[in-house]
Formats: structure tokens, C-alpha cells, sequence
């Protein structure tokens, strides 16, 4: 029995005398697609670690700046006569409002030193005159409409504080909504009552003859006739007055706002703490007060609100849930730029 083996090949390339066709070698990959793959994979956890870890050791909150502001009221009745511009910057003591009552109508008028020409008022009502007060007749329900509209969200937002659900920067600007919805009501009324008291007729004076007077005393009587005020408002800190709600003319009742003064003093600034971080409320600690440009400036703490408050929620995310915070009171180791007193001016605030 003859067995017979298969002849080996000459080479790798050949299988029993047909051609046999490899595919190239793979390469090998390099080393730093290796590091490439792993930092891939080691960097977001990582990260959040770093992240965490850095917001344990240093909080950063969001912060407003508040400037101090006082609403002025009346203390007595009276006609304005004089009231500070808007803008005008005030000393304690300078005043801002002066009140005056009316002329008694059944006051005897000094002889004029020469007849003067009556005004010329209107005895009926006239095409235009009729328009006008349609006019102002429709701009005062408007205004009585706002100040309801006004008085409601006023009302609401109340609600919304007492709940918590609400910031006391959120309830101070509902509050000054609703004082200037009450000033546009007051003038649409004066306006209304000024337009009718022109349509009623003056009798005119009967014509008398001049009367010689002496010159030297024609100041004095006038001085003499004009009313002094029989009330005056004034600063009660140095300020700038923000707001006038009231205008020359305008019949005030006490207890009206009149004015809104805000302080020159320096402002402070509120950060809103999680309860979770009250550690870092302690007076004195130190802290980094970062504005929205880029701006650092130093602060520490100088105190606590009495009452927790909601972070207001454009500094929140609207999926987050707005529970109470703690309202921590800082004040800038140096003095604050002008650009940045501005009342509820927003910031970030990084404590130590």
C-alpha cells in the first residue's frame, strides 16, 4: 500500500500550487488613541467632582443690590404748591413738599391799583369744551381701571409673601406699582375737576376808579396777600427723589404718597443662602461680590434678615423649586461705582 503526502508549499503564498492572496498585516493602533479613550472617559466624572467638591469648600449664591428707600406721605390736607423734581438730589432737612390751603372764597379781594380785563370764561358748554372733557372723563376711568388692575396684584402678591412663594423685592414692586396706578388716578381727577370749575361764568368786577397808592407799599401788600404754607415736608436722609407721585396743583389728604426719596448712603447687598448653607451667614465672614461684567469687589457679612425670603425667579431656574432662603446682608469693603447702585442691580456672591 503506497501512501502519498501532500508536498508541502514552497512558501506562505502558495497552497497546493495555487496562488493564496493574505490581506495586509494590521497595524497596530498608537498609544496615545489609548489616552485618548481613557481621558474620555475619566474627565466628566472627574469634573463633577472637582465642581462639587470646590462648592463645598466656597458657596456661590445670587445676589441683589438693594438701595435703601423711604415713601414719603402727607401729614396734613392742602393744595401743592411746591414739590422737589425728579432727580433732585436732597440734604436732610431740605424740603421736598409744601402743602397750602386754599384761598377762603368768601375772602374779600384788595382793590386792583388799575382795572384789569376780566378772563373770558365760557357760560355754556362749547363743541370743544365738550370734547376736552370727554377726554379727560375716559383718561380718568382708565386711570381708575389701572389703579384696580393694580390694587388686585397688589393683593395677590401679598398672598403669594405671606406663603413664601413671593420675595419682598417682588411685593416692594407691586406696592410701587400700585402708588403710581393712585397719583395717574389723582391728576385725571384734578384735570376733570380744573376743566369743569373753568366753565362756570365769573361775574366781572364792576369798574373802578384808580386809586392812587403808594408804590413803596405795593410789595409789601402783596407779600402780605400771598398764604404761607401751612405745611412742609422734608428729607429725612440725604437722597435723590426717585419718584414724585403728586404735581403742583394737586389736592393732597393725609396719608397720600407723595414722594419716593432713595438714599445716597452705601447700599448693601442681599444674597440668598440655602438653609442647608447657613454656615456661611456668620457676621464677618469674608466674601466676593461678582458682577454680571466681569467686575470683583470684596464684601463681608454684616448680618441676617429676621425673615427667610424666596430667591426671586429670574435668578432660578424655572425648573427649580423656589423654596425660603436666607437672606444674608453684605456690604462691600469699598465704596460701590455708580454704575452699580442700582436698586435690585443682580450679582453673584462667593463666600469664603
Amino acid at each position: 500500500m503506497k501512501i502519498q503526502f501532500d508536498i508541502p508549499p514552497g512558501s506562505a503564498q502558495e497552497s497546493n500550487g495555487l496562488a493564496v492572496h493574505y490581506a495586509a498585516a494590521k497595524r497596530q493602533v498608537p498609544r496615545w488613541r489609548w489616552y485618548l479613550l481613557l481621558a474620555a472617559v475619566l474627565v466628566p466624572p472627574g469634573y463633577f467632582v472637582v465642581r462639587f467638591g470646590l462648592s463645598y469648600l466656597r458657596e456661590t449664591t445670587p445676589a441683589q443690590v438693594i438701595v435703601a428707600q423711604a415713601t414719603l406721605r402727607s401729614q396734613a390736607p392742602g393744595r401743592v404748591v411746591r414739590i422737589a423734581a425728579e432727580g433732585q438730589m436732597l440734604e436732610p432737612g431740605q424740603p421736598v413738599l409744601e402743602l397750602q390751603a386754599p384761598p377762603p372764597a368768601e375772602a374779600p379781594q384788595q382793590a386792583p391799583a388799575a382795572p384789569a380785563a376780566p378772563l373770558a370764561r365760557p357760560a355754556a358748554p362749547t363743541p370743544a369744551w365738550t370734547a376736552r372733557e370727554a377726554t379727560l372723563v375716559e383718561a380718568q376711568r382708565l386711570a381708575l381701571s389701572q389703579l384696580h388692575i393694580q390694587q388686585e396684584r397688589l393683593q395677590r402678591m401679598q398672598g403669594l409673601r405671606d406663603q413664601g412663594a413671593a420675595t419682598q423685592q417682588e411685593l416692594d414692586n407691586a406696592r410701587f406699582q400700585e402708588l403710581q396706578a393712585r397719583a395717574d388716578v389723582n391728576r385725571a381727577q384734578a384735570d376733570v375737576r380744573e376743566h369743569r370749575a373753568a366753565l362756570t361764568p365769573e361775574p366781572a368786577p364792576a369798574p373802578q376808579a384808580a386809586l392812587p397808592a403808594a408804590p413803596a407799599a405795593t410789595a409789601p401788600m402783596a407779600a402780605a396777600q400771598r398764604p404761607d404754607p401751612i405745611a412742609t415736608m422734608t428729607a429725612p436722609f440725604a437722597g435723590t427723589v426717585l419718584r414724585t407721585l403728586v404735581r403742583k396743583g394737586d389736592w393732597v389728604v393725609p396719608g397720600l404718597d407723595v414722594a419716593i426719596l432713595q438714599a445716597r448712603a452705601e447700599p448693601l447687598v442681599h444674597a440668598y443662602l440655602p438653609p442647608e448653607k447657613s454656615r456661611y451667614a456668620e457676621a464677618g465672614r469674608g466674601a466676593t461680590l461678582r458682577f454680571m461684567d466681569g467686575t470683583r469687589m470684596r464684601a463681608k457679612v454684616v448680618g441676617v434678615e429676621a425673615q427667610a425670603q424666596s430667591t426671586p425667579a429670574d435668578r432660578v431656574s424655572p425648573l427649580t423649586p423656589r423654596a425660603p432662603s436666607i437672606v444674608v446682608r453684605l456690604q462691600a469693603q469699598e465704596s460701590l461705582p455708580a454704575a452699580y447702585r442700582i436698586h435690585l442691580l443682580p450679582l453673584d456672591v462667593q463666600f469664603d
